[in-house]
């Protein structure tokens, strides 16, 4: 048997007679290739699998994009009170900003935990070592923006020709590229919780925007796409590239190893389909020590004695949504995404029936985050003495109380579209218990369980319940607002809907506080 030899380390010397980061990176790729048993074939498939998958997204984003565009005022005899085009704009200004807060939180440049530990002590140049870094964020980041730019052009100008779609793609390729680029700085000073929080901001205005248009609805968006604005954007992208390329060597070792594990915490949390440890990935680091006044509970040991001691994980779980500001925006958005769909009442039945769900569902998650880190540290339930029951029965009290303040200015626009703010404002707060067992329900579900059979995608292994995990906690949401949507669909409240939504918030409720045990693969 004859035995792979490790090649030797043949680079061109960096400053002072050290090697440079390229030839660092050619050593370990060629070490890797020494050692890999991955042939071409596999390569040339994953290639075709990814090909494949790209252009048959784009082609059907584009066929939806050229039909929703059709629709404009305009170009058909329908009339709409918001525009397509305005509503593409903001769609765009949406996957802006929710790119921009998850490069800022994986960085543009990140290092794994062995690229870290085995680079970053070696006394070699910074700048070639960490340039490669960039190729996956810019690139995902420049695809998007050209699927982007390609879907705005059809929704602005449904006659939009080749050559426009051509122009408005390398305009959204070169734009996306350059954000990627821009946030190299920022990772390089430190200040990558200000990049995140403003590509939040923009992500949060969106609905508050598509909110203030419903209302006071502006003219039709008409926008001709030329070669102009790609000449802008490749000039941005020059900008951005040179600066960047001038930073990289000042970003900090703790900076590459902090988003690089959140880089891995973020693609297990994707691969294993958990929204628990997405939201944990994607929430902003531990905070430098800043000094916060104390509250006074001078009421609490009062309602704890007559309560009992699950009253305190109420407390807890109410200043815990008080004391973030991101979850009170989160509220606020939750609120002017759901008015929308009674504002706007040339939307379709689906459509409505989502907005509003859709709505309630980001209310009552807003209220959960108690339980949910309750189930990432199961001892802060422990800590009492009570049982399971008893402690998920009052971690419903404060998204309940959440999506009770969510449903009043709702339902009661609802009330007042459809001539019955009563019927309508009662199905709300009867409809609250339903989404925020939901909420609870999907915090304390059981985590995927790789120890069986896995299923072989293109996309990674998964195992064979996966989708009964996900489901849980939504499947109560969705079976719950059953009588919301005939409501919708026949256009009043009776008294037989509220009695079904009774009896599903009283499944809900029931659900919730069930323990739910791990499912074992045989």
């Amino acid at each position: 048997m004859s035995r792979r030899r490790t090649p030797a380390l043949r680079a061109p010397s960096g400053a002072a007679g050290y090697p440079s980061g390229g030839a660092m990176r050619r050593w370990t790729r060629l070490v890797v290739r020494a050692r890999s048993r991955t042939g071409a074939g596999e390569l040339l498939s994953d290639v075709y699998t990814i090909v494949l998958t790209v252009a048959v997204t784009v082609a059907m984003a584009a066929a939806l994009a050229r039909s929703a565009g059709l629709a404009r005022p305009g170009h058909t005899q329908a009339v709409t009170a918001l525009d397509t085009g305005w509503l593409m704009l903001l769609a765009a200004v949406a996957v802006l900003g929710a790119g921009t807060g998850v490069l800022a939180r994986t960085g543009p440049v990140a290092l794994g935990a062995a690229q870290a530990g085995w680079w970053l002590p070696l006394p070699g140049e910074r700048r070639s070592l960490l340039r490669p870094s960039l190729l996956a964020p810019t690139s995902g980041a420049a695809a998007v923006g050209a699927v982007t730019g390609l879907l705005l052009a059809l929704a602005l100008d449904p006659a939009l020709g080749v050559t426009g779609g051509l122009a408005a793609t390398l305009t959204g390729l070169a734009l996306g590229g350059a954000v990627a680029l821009a946030l190299v700085p920022v990772e390089a000073t430190g200040r990558w919780r200000l990049a995140s929080a403003v590509g939040d901001g923009l992500l949060a205005l969106v609905p508050v925007v598509a909110l203030v248009l419903a209302l006071r609805p502006p003219g039709a968006l008409t926008v001709t796409v030329g070669w102009a604005p790609l000449a802008a954007a490749l000039v941005l992208l020059g900008a951005a590239g040179w600066v960047a390329a001038h930073s990289l060597p000042h970003i900090h070792d703790s900076e590459l190893r902090e988003r690089g594990a959140a880089t891995l915490e973020l693609s297990g949390a994707v691969l294993s389909s958990d929204t628990r440890a997405l939201g944990r990935a994607l929430d902003t680091g531990p905070r430098r020590g800043r000094r916060r006044r104390s509250a006074r509970l001078g009421p609490v040991p009062a309602l704890v004695r007559a309560a009992g001691p699950g009253a305190a994980l109420a407390v807890a779980d109410a200043l815990f949504l008080l004391r973030a500001p991101r979850r009170l925006v989160q509220l606020g958005v939750a609120g002017a995404l759901a008015l929308l769909a009674p504002l706007v009442p040339e939307l379709p039945t689906l459509v409505t029936v989502l907005l509003v769900v859709t709505g309630a569902w980001l209310a009552a998650l807003a209220g959960a985050q108690g339980a949910r880190a309750a189930e990432a540290v199961p001892a802060l339930d422990a800590l009492l003495p009570v049982g399971a029951r008893t402690v998920r029965a009052w971690r419903l009290a404060v998204p309940g109380l959440a999506v009770l303040v969510w449903s009043v200015p709702v339902f009661g626009v609802l009330g007042l579209v459809h001539g019955d703010v009563g019927g309508w404002l009662t199905l709300g707060l009867l409809a609250a218990p339903v989404w925020a067992g939901g909420a609870v329900r999907s915090a304390y579900r059981p985590p995927p369980d790789f120890s069986g059979p896995l299923i072989i995608t293109p996309m990674g292994a998964y195992p064979s319940g996966l989708a009964s995990v996900v489901s849980t906690g939504p499947d109560v949401a969705i079976v719950g607002a059953v009588p919301f949507a005939v409501a919708v669909l026949t256009g009043s409240v009776g008294p037989v809907l509220l009695v079904l939504q009774v009896l599903a918030a009283a499944l809900a409720v029931a659900l919730a506080v069930r323990p739910t045990t791990p499912r074992r693969s045989r």
